[in-house]
């Protein structure tokens, strides 16, 4: 009987054993070191002259062994010739030489249509992102990537501004969606962290500026615990150092390829540290001080010269600059400007025209101007529309087009037929204090008028949604189109602007 109990006892206590061993918890595994570099750019609108210098930067640091992701935040496949003339091709076709390893979709990526622009990933040699993104219901494009690296696990999930629909042709917006973006990083922060990733990067086309409702800026998803950084765009802020956002770090390098951000990321024994600077393209004052990808150099000649007989052709001249940069179309009327808005009156025979600053994408410099100048400065490739509009609608059209001054917002409008004054102290929507056509006319409330715009703000872009009000719409050519054949009349080029939009004393 003692025997039995013994034993009894025995297995009992082995029993005991066993189950406390299976109970207690695993061993920590050891904390984690190693250092990650991020190579990245934003806004970039098809502007090329970085992509040789990032992409040897990248060859550089990967043969010396180190951890490195090169990485862009958006707003890269259209905006110059080459890149419009093929509908973003020619720009894959140098981010894949360059070897990109993610791309997050920014809102100029949707403007040659949801179709070309799965097309477009598909040519791609690396993942076009975006997790916040739907398309009748379904996500359509990679919602992140795991990266497996020498030491570390870096996970990058892509998120996009919901601003996209109103930055964005409202036609080509039809079945897409857009996602709360600091909700959206949540959900990704927990699918990452159960991928066992040590680093997780936000790639981000959603900006920093006042004017992006405060949960869907990038400082948002920055406080979202378990983000490490956020390589960010769509505001064009330049963030020399970076910023901190409690302890994640906020990267952006401006706009047109004019710096080459680099973050720095370090794990020592589980101890993260993060910086981030810019360089300019090319550094210092030597190009030769950063390396050179000659592949790439080649793969951009090779795409400017398909469209080289295209953009050389000369259609105009002009004997003094044309002011087109975004800082001044988007605050103020220009020389530029009033060529553009009186060329559509020229090509329809509306009574008013007008345009978004944002549909002027850059200047043109004194002399011969051509085809290329002026596809750099329209790319969007608009058809002009006139419709029949009541005064009232007009006035309300203005005071949209001045609601959101002194910011430089694509909607601030160029004017043509018309010249108005504004107060920028009055409340928004309430600004317009008088409106005059060229022969001095007050602008009737009830009377009609005709009017002539582009296809985008037709259809409601840039908050222009009482565009649908009007009636007998009208279809003509492409605004380049019109813009040539005015300057083939030899129009009268101001060195200053007429004040067509003014404030008063």
């Amino acid at each position: 009987m003692k025997t039995t109990c013994r034993a009894l006892s025995v297995l009992l206590t082995l029993c005991l054993v066993l189950s406390m061993t299976a109970c207690s918890p695993k061993s920590e595994e050891p904390p984690i070191s190693g250092k990650l570099t991020i190579l990245h750019m934003n806004d970039t609108h098809g502007r090329t002259g970085a992509e040789p210098t990032i992409a040897g930067l990248a060859k550089d640091l990967r043969a010396k062994g180190e951890n490195v992701l090169l990485l862009d935040a958006g707003d890269r496949l259209h905006g110059q010739i080459a890149a419009n003339l093929t509908k973003g091709e020619t720009m894959v076709e140098i981010m894949n030489a360059a070897g990109y390893d993610a791309m997050v979709t920014g809102n100029h990526e949707y403007t040659f249509g949801v179709e070309r622009l799965t097309e477009l990933s598909g040519m791609m040699d690396f993942p076009l992102l975006a997790s916040n993104v739907t398309y009748n219901g379904n996500y359509i494009f990679e919602r992140y990537k795991v990266f497996k690296m020498d030491g570390l696990t870096v996970g990058v999930f892509g998120l996009v501004s919901p601003e996209t629909v109103k930055s964005s042709d409202p036609r080509k917006m039809t079945g897409l969606a857009f996602e709360n973006p600091a909700e959206t990083a949540a959900e990704m922060v927990d699918v990452l962290q159960a991928e066992r990733c040590d680093i997780v990067i936000a790639l981000a086309h959603l900006g920093d500026d006042n004017l992006t409702a405060e949960n869907e800026k990038s400082d948002a998803v920055a406080s979202v615990p378990g983000v490490d950084a956020v390589i960010d765009a769509h505001s064009h802020s330049l963030l020399e150092n970076g910023r901190m956002v409690g302890g994640t770090l906020i990267a952006q390098t401006g706009n047109y390829a004019e710096h080459i951000g680099i973050v720095e990321i370090t794990l020592d024994n589980g101890v993260m540290t993060k910086t981030a600077r810019v360089i300019p393209v090319p550094g210092g004052d030597d190009e030769t001080d950063l390396p050179q990808d000659a592949a790439v150099a080649a793969k951009i000649a090779e795409g400017e010269a398909k469209v080289e007989s295209v953009t050389s052709v000369v259609v105009g001249h002009t004997p003094i600059k044309l002011i087109g940069e975004r800082e001044a179309v988007r605050t103020g009327d220009t020389n530029l400007a009033n060529l553009i808005t009186d060329s559509m009156l020229y090509a329809t025979g509306a009574d008013i025209s007008f345009i978004g600053g944002g549909s002027i994408r850059a200047g043109i410099e004194a002399g011969d101007v051509t085809m290329g100048d002026v596809l750099t400065v329209l790319p969007y490739a608009n058809l002009i529309v006139t419709m029949e509009l009541k005064g009232s609608d007009v006035l309300e059209i203005l005071d949209h087009g001045v609601s959101l001054y002194p910011e430089p917002e694509g909607q601030y409008i160029q004017v043509g037929g018309l010249r108005f004054t504004f107060d920028p102290e009055a409340q928004p929507m309430n600004r317009v204090k008088s409106a005059q056509l060229n022969n001095g006319a007050e602008i009737e409330p009830g009377k009609t008028y005709t009017v002539a715009t582009v296809e985008f703000i037709a259809a409601g872009g840039d908050g222009y949604t009482m565009m649908e009000r009007g009636e007998g719409l009208t279809f003509y050519g492409g605004d380049a189109e019109a813009f040539i054949a005015y300057l083939e009349t030899n129009p009268a080029i101001a060195a200053e602007p007429e004040g067509r939009v003014s404030i008063p004393n």
